[in-house]
């Protein structure tokens, strides 16, 4: 057991020194391609270009939740034995798109 007990130290040691190693290698092959941390001439037009295209996704997304719930409503208004598990399925849906997806990604 004592052999064990030196290891965990030692191990934990050289574990950190490789990522340092590589985050280091990861840093200055970025600098030596030419990256100095500062916006390129012209990346006011691509930050525009992108913020223009997430703003309609987030309205594309917002009217399809919007459409699908007005039709399991209609669903559930003309007796649909059904409709609770489509909203539900739905409703699991969108929580894993906002809330789960993202945390797994961070």
């Amino acid at each position: 057991m004592s052999c064990l007990r030196r290891r965990k130290p030692r191990l934990s040691r050289i574990c950190a020194a490789l990522a340092a190693l590589y985050a280091g290698s990861e840093l200055a092959a970025l600098k030596a391609a030419g990256f100095t941390g500062q916006v390129p001439v012209g990346g006011k037009v691509i930050q525009g270009l992108i913020s223009t295209l997430q703003s309609n996704w987030e309205w594309l997304i917002a009217t399809g939740v919007g459409l699908v719930l007005v039709v399991v409503a209609g669903l559930m208004m003309f007796g649909s034995q059904r409709a609770p598990d489509h909203l539900f399925r739905v409703i699991t849906g969108v929580l894993m798109i906002l809330v789960v997806i993202p945390a797994i990604l961070a």
